[in-house]
């Protein structure tokens, strides 16, 4: 790749929808960038660079492992082969991109165009909103500098040309001192975008300043001020300032969404950036401070439609982690986004959160499916609408388009346990559990104590008969959490590895907490599939029907596999819209 740089060769290659940049090791589809490790992307510009020979087997291991260097050359070569395969969604029984001559070596077959490095163009197609610094000098405020951050991310995802990384994975650099290139690196971004807000009074001053990632250079820098009624406006000029900077051509859509901004009252914004950041601890306590924050936002401001869009959203998670009974909470989550949306009809989030009424409560799929695509029209960077539309692709039956969104779910939050958690669910519903047990276990190696990710490791494992290694993980999880959820799961495993003692005690243990109402119907079912108490599992799957528990649609995934035979399991499948 370097010689090519000296003899002053093109630099960058195109082939279908992908653009290679044979210097800088950087792959892009349709402009967005795609991870591929050194290697394979060194295995891939040897077969780029003369396209339509073949590349010998030799010429491939000299390139990539000196003669001095030892390796297990086969399996090495055949790895990076097939990570380039991965990248460019290619395929070695019919290849659109790379041919394998058996033995012998590969050949890259699609036209390539060659593109001279005088005429690449400033490519910024993907931004990480750093964490604002608060230099307020006060840790109370805190929350301010937080949400600020989260309202740059949310006006800049509104613009479709650019991708913008998740606040799950910014928030991971808040108060670190890393070189910009490598939290760029690994964020997967071109551009970042740092700077600070303070606040004063009624008076507020964004400084922000957009860096490009692979030189550190600075392309642009500005600093806004206004009365805090005006903070919206001053969000969207700074996701213009750099639109503008950056040569994008905003949509007629995107300028009208980006030019309007009503005044806010500053005590209603206030409380809503409280809300914002309670809601993104998601625990039970803070889900409550939430819905709290947002009620204040709403009685000081009754027209403020990002507050009733916040606590729709905070409403569906308390239903979706059953600490509310499904009708309050999906209800309450309803009447809030329809309110939002009635005040402004641009809003993302509503729309997300009404999808989640209709996946969580209602279980009208086709309505969830429309408003999670017009919530991701109004902004593609959102990472919640691409996942919550993932779950619904999956539990219909659309595997490979929830895979496809679960992955561009994980693009938006790269450095996130949470993101390839998803992954492994959507592939474990998909029946491809060696692959939901190898995204799970990157998700586990960010956060080892992971509780989704111990899950559905453990689920797909136990489909692979892998038990012990299954009741590793679910005891894990039970000692984390203790939660009703990983006892039942624990107990499921015990019972069909033969260990009834083991999962009648623990039934025993919930039927107790039971009585409290601190237990799923679904967790109940789930210890008696186990025991193969089939009368006993479909009695509690019918009371989590007529409760409308949102876990009742757990149904279409493989742990309820052994009861597709009952005629009870079709019926009871079609209740909840479900194919059979």
């Amino acid at each position: 790749m370097e010689e090519a740089k000296a003899n002053g060769a093109p630099n960058s290659v195109r082939f279908g929808p992908f653009e290679a940049d044979l210097c800088t090791g950087e792959l892009r589809k349709n402009g967005l960038k795609i991870r591929v490790q050194e290697q394979p992307f060194q295995a891939l510009a040897a077969l780029l660079e003369r396209p339509g020979e073949m590349v010998s087997r030799e010429e491939l291991r000299k390139k990539l492992w000196p003669d001095e260097t030892f390796v297990d050359f086969d399996t090495g070569l055949n790895k990076s082969i097939m990570k380039i395969r991965e990248a460019l969604d290619d395929s070695a029984d019919t290849p659109r991109f790379v041919e394998t001559l058996p033995r012998r070596g590969y050949r890259f077959i699609e036209p390539v165009e060659r593109v001279g490095a005088e005429h690449a163009p400033l490519r910024i197609s993907s931004i990480a909103v750093l964490p604002l610094e608060n230099l307020s000098g006060d840790k109370e405020q805190e929350y301010f500098a937080d949400g600020m951050t989260d309202q740059l991310i949310n006006e800049l995802g509104k613009i479709g040309a650019i991708r913008v990384i998740s606040r799950t994975s910014v928030m991971q650099y808040k108060a670190t001192r890393k070189p910009l290139s490598e939290v760029a690196g690994k964020l997967n971004v071109d551009a970042v975008l740092e700077g600070a807000v303070l606040r004063s009074g009624n008076r507020v001053r964004i400084t922000a300043q957009l860096v490009r990632a692979a030189t550190e250079k600075h392309l642009w820098a500005q600093s806004y001020e206004g009365d805090l009624n005006d903070v919206l406006a001053l969000q969207r000029s700074v996701a213009r300032g750099i639109a503008s900077e950056i040569r994008i051509k905003l949509t007629a859509q995107e300028q009208t969404i980006l030019a309007g901004a009503r005044p806010v009252n500053p005590q209603a914004y206030e409380a809503y950036l409280k809300g914002l950041f309670f809601q993104n601890k998601l625990t039970p306590a803070a889900l409550d401070k939430s819905v709290e924050f947002f009620n204040q936002a709403i009685e000081l401001d009754s027209a403020y439609a990002e507050a009733y869009a916040g606590l729709s959203i905070t409403h569906c998670y308390l239903g979706i982690f059953g600490l509310r009974p499904s009708r309050e909470a999906f209800c309450k989550a309803r009447v809030a986004a329809v309110k939002a949306l009635e005040l402004d009809g641009t809003l993302a989030d509503a729309y997300t959160a009404l999808g989640g009424v209709k996946k969580g409560y209602e279980w009208d799929w086709a309505a969830a499916e429309a408003l999670f695509k017009r919530a991701l029209a109004l902004n593609p960077s959102s990472w919640l609408a691409h996942v919550w539309y993932a779950d619904v692709l999956s539990k219909t039956g659309r595997f490979e388009e929830a895979i496809k969104e679960a992955r561009q779910g994980r693009e938006l939050d790269p450095v996130s346990a949470s993101s390839g958690t998803v992954l492994g669910i959507i592939l474990y519903r998909a029946r491809r559990f060696d692959e939901a047990i190898r995204a799970c276990q990157e998700a586990l190696e960010l956060d080892p104590n992971h509780l989704n990710a111990l899950w559905f490791q453990a689920v797909s494992e136990e489909q692979k008969r892998q038990f012990p290694e299954a009741i590793e993980k679910l005891a894990k999880a039970v000692s984390l959490s203790d939660g009703p959820l990983y006892r039942a799961l624990l107990a499921n495993a015990y019972a069909l590895t033969g260990e009834r003692v083991k999962a009648l005690s623990i039934l025993d243990q919930l039927k107790t907490l039971s009585k409290q109402g601190c237990v799923s119907p679904v967790d109940m079912a789930i210890v008696y599939m186990g025991l193969d108490d089939r009368k006993s599992a479909f009695q509690w799957l019918e009371k989590a029907y007529q409760q409308r528990t949102m876990r009742i649609q757990e149904l279409s995934e493989p742990i309820f596999d052994s009861l597709r035979s009952d005629p009870r399991f079709p019926d009871l499948m079609r209740r909840i819209g479900l194919s059979p």
